[in-house]
């Protein structure tokens, strides 16, 4: 859930495109042999992070090792500024939109008040 209740989810579409040898264009979009695609969920987080997060931190990463021990989290993990030592928010990589909405649903930091904003994107895997 996001700051306001609800989550955000941003639909992204892959769409490249190819030069001919008489220099046309065209636009298509990859076969989906070459494409997997996965579930990114963005966290921004509370500046203070560091010194609020305690009481929630062991069920929110307990959710997240019950999820990638049951292979529908992939990864995961806090972002910040190069070279900085406070997490700005965080990301996390699921194999179905249905985990990233649970994860998103059910992350005690969230409810916590740790994280001011979330938003769910598609990533179409290309390479």
């Amino acid at each position: 859930m996001g700051l306001f209740g609800t989550t955000a989810l941003v639909r992204a579409s892959f769409v490249a495109f190819s030069t001919l040898k008489d220099g046309r264009r065209f636009f298509t979009t990859p076969s989906s042999r070459l494409m997997a695609v996965n579930y990114v969920l963005k966290y921004d987080y509370i500046p203070d992070v560091l010194e609020k997060r305690g009481p929630y931190r062991e069920g929110h990463l307990g959710l997240a090792n019950k999820l990638k021990e049951e292979g529908k989290c992939l990864s995961g993990g806090p972002t910040s500024e190069v070279g900085a030592e406070v997490p700005t928010g965080a990301i996390f990589v699921f194999s179905d939109l249905e985990s990233a909405q649970l994860f998103a649903k059910e992350d005690p930091y969230i409810d916590g008040g740790i994280v001011t904003k979330s938003e769910i994107t598609e990533w179409n895997v290309v390479v």
